[in-house]
């Protein structure tokens, strides 16, 4: 099936004003088109890039924590494995000691090494 239509469009690429025979025909050119089409391919290339460094940016190894003697409670629930909210109820409960500055709250390793220590055992 053939079109006879003709449609003034304008490049995506270069803007040059160009004849379609088609709606969907965005660029004017098979070269304009491989340029977006390369384009676009980096730019998905970096975000990846980008998004796999924040990733792993956010999830701190934990090497580096297990050789901290202060943690603050952001750190300390990335430790354990449990969220921050529980961290700052186990303080609020006095559960685990911690010292409050203005404007930091630092909890010490060996006081989360004593909650484990001095723990009741696990009945089901």
């Amino acid at each position: 099936m053939s079109s006879n239509i003709d449609i003034q469009k304008k490049c995506k690429w270069c803007g040059e004003v160009f004849t379609a025979h088609k709606m969907s025909t965005a660029y004017c050119s098979h070269k304009c088109a491989n340029l977006a089409y390369k384009e676009r391919v980096r730019k998905e290339r970096i975000s990846a890039y980008q998004k796999e460094l924040s990733f792993k940016e956010y999830n701190e190894p934990l090497k580096d924590l297990e050789q901290r003697e202060f943690f603050t409670p952001t750190t300390a629930a990335k430790l354990l494995g449990i969220s921050r909210a529980t961290i700052y109820r186990y303080l609020a409960d006095e559960t685990i000691k911690a010292v409050q500055f203005k404007g930091k709250t630092l909890i010490r390793r060996k006081d989360i090494d004593m909650l484990f220590e001095s723990s009741a055992t696990y009945n089901k």
